[in-house]
């Protein structure tokens, strides 16, 4: 006792003598002290909850004061640009851009709220169109006629607008929708060279007027567009004809109905039809939506005939589609299930999965990694006897990806299914919505929802970045939330997911070395496999339907003795080294978030 508390007077003093800037160097070089800390922090159970709304709404107003600036800086530099070339050429350089109101129903007050955002642009303009339907024309004209100082045309059918304007560059929103000042100037010097189509952030607007929350959008995420829409408006395009082409494709030639969904259903038939990579996130708000925007889900009717080819869609009552994705029950699984005694674990584990999986053309791998635990031993050689079941013997010292390689080896399954064995099975669909996923051939690793023993979220798709090296989104969320922008009930693609059940099919995971056994023998393997892959030109999934319990880390526990620190810091150190531009910008999140919590928070502009 003395020696402890000698050791806690000596901490004290230490820390009393260390600076601000100088404390967290100072803590990575204790290990005890961060063990410390590791346990505390599992203990409390009180991290990563949602800001409050004045929280959100402090954080969201630093954002646009930071926006704010960010941008007439920018238009500052283009304004300079553009007077020297005007200088030169006696013509201004700013190039064509028209705009594109949809109109899905006549609603004046909220067309009303466009025109206004319309007249502050600081330049007009190429040309505006309004596409309405055929009855509302004669009215609308009438109130654009005295509202609208800029040319506009009015039209029912888009074959009616002129081949140079459909060749144009165009900017797409909805009526009701608020264009940011100066977006005319703005958006073409922010839209990369080569870019065929590009998307804004948007926040939306109440009934006064007022400005809520943002919607911080990942980059091109095609399966988050197919389950959510979450791109709905704010969409530019190189040329209006590249809209109206697909329109036309979706509708089969028949009269255009405009819908609210149009927008998003013109993406999501770029990805499924034509594989369109070549889609640009500009992560500034320029477009304010209004708050009661129809939910995603309200667009099955429309969606269902051009996901027909791929995939079926099933009842949800969550706010996204549910897809299920074709593919045949002939795919061989080898779920590889790792364990050094642990009997209540592992019984559980392997129990729930024979006795809920709907899926049936699966193998199981039971490793032991040097049991002795007598009726573990027992268990295991009666599980052994079952015709499901493989029980291998690993009798070196643990090193996960060293012991997963060496199962993958002896695997006879087409699908490899990494599970731990403290995983529990809740949905009994959860092998077969995974299954299907990974069977595309643009998806690699395949992750599934997994959630404490408390219901609370552990595991929904893994963020780079999180922590200086990668973490869990949504952590500790409720189960039944619906997440930040709805990601939680949604399968869309991360850039990694954790190996605690993970699929991924044989081919892929031999095709870049299988686990690094050599640098990461316990931490961020199951990230640097799912990276890898990515490399392969694959898409990696968080699949939101397979639902399973994670006990997590209860048979190995968590970094809490000086030697696990070591260690995890060895191998952070190598993930933070070799895949240093994954974390510096991760595509499934926003630049605008916070990294500092798992929690999708805006980061501090202040």
């Amino acid at each position: 006792m003395q020696t402890v508390r000698k050791l806690a007077v000596k901490l004290v003093k230490s820390i009393i003598a260390i600076t601000p800037n100088t404390w967290v160097e100072y803590v990575k070089r204790h290990p005890k002290l961060v063990a410390a800390y590791s346990r505390n922090l599992h203990k409390s159970g009180l991290l990563y909850q949602l800001q409050t709304i004045e929280e959100l709404t402090r954080s969201y107003d630093a954002f646009q004061a930071y926006q704010r600036t960010y941008i007439d800086s920018l238009l500052s530099v283009a304004a300079k640009q553009d007077a020297n070339a005007s200088n030169l050429s006696k013509t201004s350089t700013l190039p064509a851009l028209n705009l594109l109101v949809c109109i899905s129903k006549y609603d004046p007050e909220l067309i009303q709220h466009t025109l206004d955002s319309i007249a502050e642009q600081s330049h007009a303009f190429s040309a505006i169109i309004f596409l309405c339907h055929e009855e509302h024309e004669k009215s609308l004209n009438a109130l654009l006629a005295s509202q609208l100082d800029s040319p506009f045309i009015v039209v029912s059918e888009t074959t009616a607008i002129d081949l140079t304007v459909l060749e144009q560059a165009c900017f797409v929103m909805y009526a009701g929708d608020k264009l940011a000042k100066n977006i005319r100037l703005l958006i073409p010097e922010v839209v990369d060279v080569n870019t065929q189509v590009a998307y804004v952030d948007t926040d939306s607007y109440n009934s006064l007027g007022e400005v809520c929350f943002p919607d911080f959008k990942p980059d091109w995420n095609p399966d988050l567009q197919l389950t959510t829409g979450y791109i709905h408006s704010g969409v530019w395009v190189d040329s209006l004809s590249r809209l109206f082409k697909v329109w036309s494709e979706v509708f089969s030639g028949k009269s255009h109905a405009i819908s609210n969904f149009d927008v998003s259903a013109f993406l999501c038939y770029s990805y499924l039809y034509f594989a369109d990579k070549n889609i640009q996130h500009i992560p500034l708000v320029l477009l304010s939506r209004p708050g009661d925007t129809p939910c995603f889900t309200q667009a099955a009717a429309l969606v269902t005939d051009l996901y027909q080819p791929f995939a079926d869609l099933l009842p949800s009552t969550n706010p996204a589609l549910r897809l299920r994705w074709h593919a045949d029950d002939s795919s061989l699984v080898s779920i590889i299930i790792p364990t050094r005694n642990g009997l209540a674990l592992v019984k559980a584990c392997i129990e729930s999965i024979l006795n809920k999986t709907t899926y049936v053309n699966y193998e199981i791998l039971l490793i032991n990694n040097s049991s002795d635990d007598a009726e573990c031993l027992q268990y295991f050689a009666e599980l052994d006897l079952h015709p499901k079941i493989r029980v291998i013997n690993y009798d070196k010292v643990f090193n996960y990806s060293a012991i997963n390689n060496f199962a993958a080896k002896h695997a006879k399954g087409d699908i490899l299914a990494l599970v731990n064995n403290d995983i529990e099975v809740i949905s009994a669909d959860w092998l077969r919505d995974m299954v299907c996923q990974v069977l595309r051939p643009d998806i690699g690793c395949v992750g599934a929802k997994l959630l404490f023993s408390d219901d609370r979220i552990q595991h929904a798709g893994v963020v780079m970045g999180y922590g200086g090296g990668a973490g869990h989104a949504h952590k500790y969320f409720p189960a039944e939330h619906n997440g930040y922008m709805n990601r939680l009930v949604a399968s869309h693609n991360y850039s990694a997911v954790t190996a605690a059940c993970l699929l991924v099919t044989t081919n892929d995971f031999w095709a870049v070395g299988g686990l690094n056994e050599e640098k990461l023998s316990v931490a961020f393997n199951d990230v640097d496999l799912c990276l890898k892959v990515q490399q392969l030109g694959r898409r990696n999934l968080y699949c939101a339907e397979a639902i399973l319990y994670h006990h997590e880390s209860v048979s190995r526990g968590h970094e809490d003795t000086p030697e696990k620190v070591l260690r995890f810091n060895a191998e952070l150190n190598y993930l933070q080294t070799t895949w240093c531009d994954a974390i510096a910008h991760d595509p499934a999140y926003n630049p605008n978030l916070t990294r500092r919590r798992e929690n999708f928070a805006i980061k501090p502009f202040r």
